[in-house]
């Protein structure tokens, strides 16, 4: 036998074989093609998408390993065929999700007088780029919305700014071409995730006849503010509870911002803030694990009042505190006046009350750590928010 030619499609190559004696020739493909298991080139691109690389990572790849990397042309071409293999698969797994948190629902009795049960749900969004606090311009967002017993996706969304082909023909002044366009959003970037978790909660009778009646979030107050605008139920109003975990990190740094600042009062008093910013939260959370113990009526004014409490307790003036929360040594020294005095318990309190004012989501105690699991695998897929 002898190798007469090398016929390559991707990483999947024919070898052209020759008898000497007979003149028989035949092709033998280094990969089975009635291999019913998934394609070598559909496989090596499917891997570099799964850990947010591309063609020009495949392709350096490949070529540290002396292996001939698959064209741009294949490599788009399976590209779109996984993709579009994911979205049906997305589809069917939320709808499955649905169907899930729908029927818990029920068994709960959680159902509405129209006889469509009602859902508390987890939202959020995330951004291709990192915005800083500062520089929301991200080209592209997406936003999921979770089921609060699952913990699954029951509805996600993808808004994107900007489309290559598109870019590329306008600045050559000419008509873009046929191809299927990425570009479905025009507004500012901020605005794409209260636009999906809009869309989710417009399109969820349709969908999966139920309909969200609380969300829970992380205090942007854009998206729940989109959701009563658009009012997807008529009559029926949605319940927002803020993330325990958002709450008390916002908390935290409000008062390390008053730390920071030299013109909120003595030295002395803004040190003492400080060594005590921690002490201050651990006794709120004692508080409303206390409080949570006991199923009362009042557990949210109760809550509310031992919360605006808490400074007082932290800073030795224990007047208004419960014995049963209260352990701490009552000869300690009173901070109290010296802070009225120099105004700075002013400013600790308004950032306590603003705690205070979201009792109702303390005592619910949920956060939004499984839509944060959802947003960072997210971020792997697109490589880590560099690409």
């Amino acid at each position: 036998m002898k190798v007469m030619s090398e016929v390559r499609k991707g990483l999947n190559s024919g070898i052209s074989m020759k008898c000497e004696m007979c003149n028989f020739q035949e092709i033998i493909w280094t990969e089975d093609p009635h291999n019913e298991e998934m394609p070598v080139n559909t496989a090596a691109v499917s891997d570099i998408m799964k850990i947010g690389g591309g063609f020009a990572n495949l392709e350096e790849f490949l070529s540290t390993l002396d292996i001939p990397p698959l064209s741009s042309k294949t490599y788009q071409k399976e590209h779109n065929t996984i993709a579009t293999a994911w979205e049906k698969v997305a589809e069917r797994e939320m709808y499955s999700a649905a169907m899930e948190e729908k029927q818990l629902a029920v068994q709960a009795g959680e159902i509405g007088p129209d006889g469509f049960p009602t859902l508390t749900v987890v939202v959020d969004g995330c951004w291709a780029k990192r915005s800083y606090r500062n520089n929301y311009s991200s080209l592209s967002g997406a936003a999921a919305i979770v089921g609060f017993r699952t913990k699954k996706v029951i509805y996600m969304g993808v808004r994107n700014r900007y489309c290559m082909v598109c870019s590329r023909a306008a600045a050559a002044n000419e008509q873009a071409g046929r191809h299927c366009c990425s570009k479905n959003w025009h507004g500012s970037s901020s605005s794409m995730e209260a636009n999906i978790i809009q869309e989710g909660f417009m399109n969820s009778v349709a969908m999966y006849g139920i309909k969200y009646t609380k969300i829970i979030g992380d205090g942007d107050s854009n998206v729940y503010k989109t959701i009563l605008d658009s009012r997807p139920y008529d009559a029926l109003q949605v319940e927002k509870l803020e993330c325990k975990n958002h709450l008390f990190r916002n908390f935290c740094l409000k008062l390390k911002d008053l730390v920071k600042d030299s013109k909120v009062g003595p030295i002395i008093l803004t040190k003492c803030l400080g060594k005590n910013i921690l002490r201050l939260r651990k006794f709120i959370f004692l508080v409303i694990a206390s409080i949570a113990k006991n199923k009362n009526l009042n557990n949210y004014s109760i809550l509310q009042k031992q919360i605006l409490n808490a400074p007082y307790h932290i800073f030795g003036d224990h007047t208004k505190c419960l014995d049963c929360l209260c352990d701490d040594d009552k000869k300690e020294k009173n901070w109290i006046p010296d802070l009225l005095e120099s105004g700075l318990m002013y400013k600790v309190m308004h950032v306590v009350s603003n705690l205070a004012d979201n009792s109702k989501s303390l005592l619910f105690s949920a956060n939004n750590n499984c839509v944060e699991q959802f947003n960072s695998i997210v971020a792997k897929f697109i490589g880590g928010k560099r690409i």
